[in-house]
């Protein structure tokens, strides 16, 4: 629960200063002066929470944010993560897109010489900002749930969880308003280079819409995204208010549904119903590194410091795990958004 990552902790001020926070902050500050590197251990008050209420605040986390993670889940279990050292110390990432190349010649002899080319490296920067929530736990309740041996009410550290977990994956699927730094995040729906498209006969894939509409429609976004060469696997996320359509028959009096019918398309991986989609949206995405991928500096979890001479103790759920949603130097991407 403890791997090192990097950027700054948003509004850090506060955090480090003043009556709520002087505490974490000099210990932070030490810590960084002995050991030169910054790590969310750090942060963490050994002496107020015992080894195993640690874990099971740890375990509740994680466990909650996990149920929410299906956008970001695809992502991470096809490897398509990259891992930042250090991740507290740096707010940015950089990245490059690559430009294309003339054509191959074709002759008999091979002594004719091509159009001498190279491709060009284009420097793109990602911010890498902290997602959190804080809540607090007094003190009078920390020592009453020990001396009735009692575990910790986890209630408050799975609700900050999930709603760090939310926010992820709502970054994922439609970016981060806020710029930072002069920085934006983009999101499957967001990014300026995705494929788009009204939907077709019969509206979103909601009401009246027929089975074989839906088919047309995610056919039509394949055809898209093969013409700007992306050729699958497509993982395929529709919002909440279609799920129940999805499992209607393909047509009528059918031995099959219309989400039965849709994974018989070869290029086709996966199906995803994801809360943080808006209605009337689908986003059809090719499931590899070079569309997208998670920058992770900070895997989910919690630290902790002590206020009013302990009698509070505040804690921080956070993560730093952004999403990169890529195209090419030709402005192609393999995401199609279909609304």
């Amino acid at each position: 629960m403890t791997r090192a990552m990097g950027a700054a902790v948003d509004g850090g001020n506060a955090f480090f200063t003043g009556s709520t926070g002087t505490w974490a902050g000099q210990r932070f500050l030490q810590y960084l002066a002995e050991h030169g590197t910054i790590a969310p251990a750090a942060l963490r008050t050994a002496d107020t929470l015992r080894k195993d209420e640690w874990k099971s605040f740890d375990e509740a986390l994680v466990e909650e944010g996990v149920i929410r993670l299906r956008a970001v889940a695809d992502l991470m279990n096809a490897g398509l993560v990259s891992t930042i050292p250090n991740g507290l110390g740096k707010t940015v990432r950089e990245w490059e897109r690559v430009t294309d190349m003339f054509p191959a010649e074709v002759s008999l002899d091979g002594n004719v010489r091509t159009e001498d080319d190279r491709q060009e490296f284009i420097l793109s920067q990602l911010p890498l900002p902290i997602t959190h929530k804080d809540f607090s736990l007094n003190l009078r309740t920390l020592i009453a749930s020990r001396d009735r041996g009692e575990s910790l009410d986890t209630t408050q550290v799975r609700t900050a969880g999930r709603l760090v977990a939310e926010k992820t994956e709502s970054m994922l699927l439609n970016g981060e308003a806020k710029p930072f730094g002069g920085l934006t995040i983009f999101g499957y729906r967001t990014h300026p280079d995705r494929n788009t498209a009204g939907f077709g006969t019969g509206g979103a894939w909601t009401g009246a819409k027929t089975g074989e509409q839906i088919l047309t429609d995610l056919l039509t976004m394949i055809t898209g995204l093969e013409g700007d060469r992306y050729f699958g696997p497509f993982w395929l996320y529709v919002g909440a208010d279609a799920s129940t359509k999805l499992q209607e028959d393909f047509k009528a009096n059918s031995d099959k549904t219309i989400m039965q019918r849709l994974m018989e398309v070869d290029q086709l991986s996966a199906i995803r119903i994801v809360d943080q989609m808006p209605s009337a949206n689908v986003v059809l995405v090719q499931g590899t590194r070079d569309v997208a991928e998670m920058i992770e500096g900070e895997p989910l979890q919690t630290v902790q410091w002590d206020i009013n001479g302990g009698f509070r103790i505040n804690f921080k759920a956070f993560t730093i795990n952004v999403p990169l949603v890529k195209s090419d130097a030709q402005g192609r991407s393999g995401v199609f958004h279909m609304s």
